[in-house]
C-alpha cells in the first residue's frame, strides 16, 4: 500500500490558485482568518491523517463493527478521532463563534475533511456526521436544544446521526410509519423502526444523538406531514445523569 494518499501541491493549488479561499476573509463572519490560518489547519490534518487516521486503514478494515448484547462495538480507535476532532475544533469549526465554532469557510473545512477521508474514510465520516447533525440542531432547534446538545456533539463526546430510512421506505421518505405522539409534558412520544443509520449506534462515543424523521399523529400524507426530532439514545434524567430513552440496537 502506497504511503501517499493525497495531492497536497494540487490540493493548495485549487484553493489559493483556482477557488481563492483567501478572499474568503474580506468578509466580516471570516475576518479572523486568513492565508497563515489555513496553512495550520490543512497542515494538523495532514498531521492527524497521517499518525492517527491512516495507520488504522487497514485493522478497521480487517476488524469491522460488530453487535454485542444490544451494543455496536467499533474499533477503539473512533473513540480516539471523535476525542481529537472534538478537543482540536474540527466538529464545530465552520459553526459561529458563540457555539464554540471557528466560523473557518466551509471550502477550508471540507479540504481538511478530504485529507482526513483520503487516510481513512470510514475512521474520518464519525466526525463530520455529528457536524451535519448539530448544524441541523443549530438552524432548526429550540435555545433549549441548541445549548443541551450542541457543545457535546462538539466536543466529540456525543455522535450525531441522521435517521431517515424504513425497512418499508427507502429513497421514498413519504412513505415512512415512525409517529411522534405529543405529550402534556410538551415533548413527543416517538415509535418506529430505521435502518442503514451511519454510526446508528457505537461504544466510541457516551451518547448516540439521532435527527429522526417521523410523523406526528394526525398530520398529513406527503412531505408535508413529515417533521424532524432530536431521539437521544439516553436522555438526561430529573438527576442530570443520562439513563435509557428506550432507542435499541437489534441488528
Amino acid at each position: 500500500m502506497a504511503d501517499k494518499f493525497v495531492g497536497e501541491r494540487n490540493l493548495r493549488f485549487m484553493l489559493y490558485e483556482v477557488l481563492d479561499v483567501e478572499s474568503f476573509s474580506k468578509y466580516p463572519y471570516y475576518g479572523d482568518h486568513s492565508r497563515e490560518i489555513y496553512d495550520i489547519m490543512l497542515d494538523t490534518a495532514l498531521k492527524m491523517s497521517r499518525e492517527m487516521l491512516y495507520p488504522c486503514l487497514t485493522e478497521m478494515d480487517k476488524n469491522p463493527p460488530e453487535l454485542v448484547s444490544g451494543r455496536v462495538k467499533v474499533h477503539p480507535t473512533v473513540s480516539k478521532i471523535l476525542s481529537e476532532c472534538g478537543e482540536g475544533g474540527w466538529i464545530g469549526a465552520s459553526a459561529r463563534v458563540d457555539l464554540g465554532g471557528q466560523q473557518l469557510p466551509h471550502l477550508i473545512v471540507s479540504a481538511c475533511h478530504f485529507i482526513m477521508a483520503s487516510a481513512n474514510y470510514s475512521g474520518s465520516v464519525y466526525p463530520v456526521l455529528s457536524s451535519g447533525a448539530a448544524h441541523l440542531i443549530e438552524s432548526f432547534g429550540s435555545q433549549d436544544l441548541i445549548e443541551t446538545y450542541i457543545p457535546l456533539m462538539f466536543s466529540g463526546k456525543w455522535q450525531g446521526t441522521m435517521a431517515l430510512t424504513e425497512p418499508q421506505a427507502g429513497s421514498s421518505l413519504t412513505d415512512i410509519t415512525t409517529q411522534a405522539v405529543f405529550t402534556e409534558e410538551g415533548y413527543y412520544l416517538i415509535r418506529g423502526q430505521k435502518i442503514f443509520i451511519s454510526a446508528g449506534d457505537h461504544d466510541g462515543a457516551e451518547n448516540i444523538v439521532h435527527l429522526m424523521l417521523a410523523r406526528i399523529k394526525g398530520a398529513p400524507q406527503g412531505v408535508k406531514g413529515i417533521s424532524l426530532f432530536v431521539v437521544p439514545k439516553k436522555r438526561i434524567g430529573e438527576d442530570g445523569e443520562l439513563e435509557s430513552n428506550d432507542v435499541t440496537t437489534v441488528g
